[in-house]
């Protein structure tokens, strides 16, 4: 049942707006008539006064000479006013637009949420006692559809023998965070806390199969482990190489990047292009890390991989750390940022 208190006032501040508007609207067609008017008598004057009269305007002329009614009132004026203006058509738009959104059934978040960014990006301080109502109907509004939408996307991947927790937004599939956004009718789906869907329709399906495509993609392929441990290895002296390091630790996405160029095949390293480079995802990598130096613990010619938790500060950069999945959900494990190859 749509909020009839919320929506009295959004109608009271819509009109009250729009009265606004029209007065505003009344005072720039004013200046805009004076204007007109002023150089229209101008000019009148000046075309009377350059034939053979009997009367003389010249006091006239200089008289209208003085007025400076355009230049000290008019146009300081103008922009202000076409400001305020545009300003006030976009509110009172995004003020019925609210209303008609929650007078919808079920409420139309979509529509809400796009007013209510608008009234928020208004500077009137008039809208300041709806903003935390309207936010808190679009946010009872997206529950109930996420309540919804949860219900079927277990229903379906159950189907699938795949078990989900959580409760929307924020729902777990395994490794896999999905994060549901009715507003924008999209859901971004993460290994973690790493993208790898950054945009999927917000229906059932389609969430299935971006989960279906993230887990074959990530968790679905057939990986030597020995000969990624190998790669690994080498990633990380050619790191330590380049970059003249003289410790054992090495910051693990630069060894990410390296291990990448080092995956190439012989096709990248003659034409380098889009076309003949092998893709090879963050997520893959933090996968197969996890797999092979945690979980099975391979080594390599004696060597094992020991690993450093990242500070505060590395974990707010991507380019500093990677969260690397250790459990079964996508919340188990922690942050690495420096990597060191050292005997077993």
């Amino acid at each position: 049942m749509p909020n009839e208190t919320l929506l009295l006032q959004i109608s009271q501040l819509a009109d009250s707006y729009t009265l606004r508007q029209k007065r505003a609207n009344a005072v720039q067609a004013a200046f805009k008539l004076t204007g007109d008017a002023l150089t229209k008598t101008q000019r009148a004057l000046r075309d009377y006064a350059e034939h053979d009269t009997t009367v003389d305007v010249r006091a006239a002329q200089e008289a209208f000479g003085r007025v400076r009614v355009k230049e000290e009132g008019i146009d300081p004026l103008t922009a202000d006013l076409r400001r305020e203006i545009k300003g006030l058509a976009a509110l009172v738009a995004a003020l019925k637009e609210s209303a008609t959104a929650l007078r919808a059934e079920p409420v139309d978040v979509v529509r809400l949420d796009k007013a209510l960014a608008a009234i928020q990006a208004s500077k009137e301080p008039g809208v300041a006692a709806v903003i935390p109502e309207l936010q808190g109907e679009l946010d009872l509004a997206q529950r109930a559809l996420g309540d919804e939408f949860g219900q079927k996307l277990r229903a379906a991947l159950a189907a699938l023998g795949v078990a989900i927790g959580g409760r929307p937004p924020k729902l777990e599939i395994g490794r896999f965070e999905l994060d549901a956004n009715f507003a924008k009718r999209a859901c971004v789906l993460r290994y973690g806390k790493d993208i790898v869907a950054p945009h999927v329709s917000i229906t059932v399906d389609a969430t299935v199969k971006a989960y279906q495509a993230a887990a074959k993609a990530i968790q679905g392929r057939s990986v030597d482990g020995a000969a990624w441990m190998a790669q690994l290895c080498d990633a990380y002296q050619a790191v330590r190489r380049k970059r003249e390091i003289s410790g054992s630790r090495v910051n693990i996405v630069d060894v990410y990047v390296e291990l990448v160029i080092l995956r190439q095949g012989r096709n990248f390293t003659v034409e380098p292009s889009k076309r003949t480079f092998s893709d090879y995802s963050r997520a893959q990598f933090i996968h197969d890390f996890y797999e092979f130096t945690s979980r099975q613990r391979l080594t390599h010619q004696g060597q094992v991989v020991r690993v450093h938790a990242s500070t505060k500060s590395q974990t707010d950069s991507p380019a500093k750390s990677m969260w690397i999945v250790e459990g079964d959900s996508p919340y188990d494990g922690r942050y690495i940022s420096d990597i060191e190859i050292v005997k077993e």
